[in-house]
């Protein structure tokens, strides 16, 4: 499957349709994400579910690595860790922006911020997250 695949591939996973997650940019071992605040990305308060950055700092890092990682390899999660600041709730979405700190032969480790955009365009640091995937060849 060749990464432009890969990538619709990853977008239409029922779960990232549901969390509303739109691709911006992934180029230059970089990408950016955002999310919907919805009933699916939402906890019982109304805030922003923390498992939800979890899990998409794993994505997000794997669309920057996506942007610099050869043809014929693939990589899989083998460490992550996100550390939430602060909640988001009310109008506006969630933006990702990660980076791919190291690409070796055998594994990559990328970092990120999440920010909580408010419907004017200003943004609050809620959490920052970093990754580690194994290299592997395709197939």
């Amino acid at each position: 499957m060749d990464t432009s695949t890969l990538i619709d591939t990853i977008l239409a996973r029922p779960l990232h349709r549901a969390c509303g997650l739109n691709l911006v940019r992934s180029a230059d071992g970089e990408s950016e994400v955002t999310l919907e605040l919805n009933e699916f990305t939402l906890g019982p308060t109304g805030d922003l579910h923390g498992g939800i950055l979890y899990a998409f700092f794993d994505v997000a890092s794997f669309l920057a690595l996506l942007s610099v990682l050869p043809e014929d390899r693939y990589a899989v999660s083998i460490e992550t860790h996100t550390s939430l600041l602060r909640g988001a709730s009310g109008e506006g979405r969630i933006v990702i922006r990660t980076r791919v700190d190291r690409l070796g032969r055998t594994l990559a480790s990328m970092r990120g911020e999440a920010f909580f955009q408010a419907a004017d365009g200003t943004e609050k640091l809620i959490a920052t997250g970093s990754v580690t995937k194994a290299v592997v060849a395709k197939g």
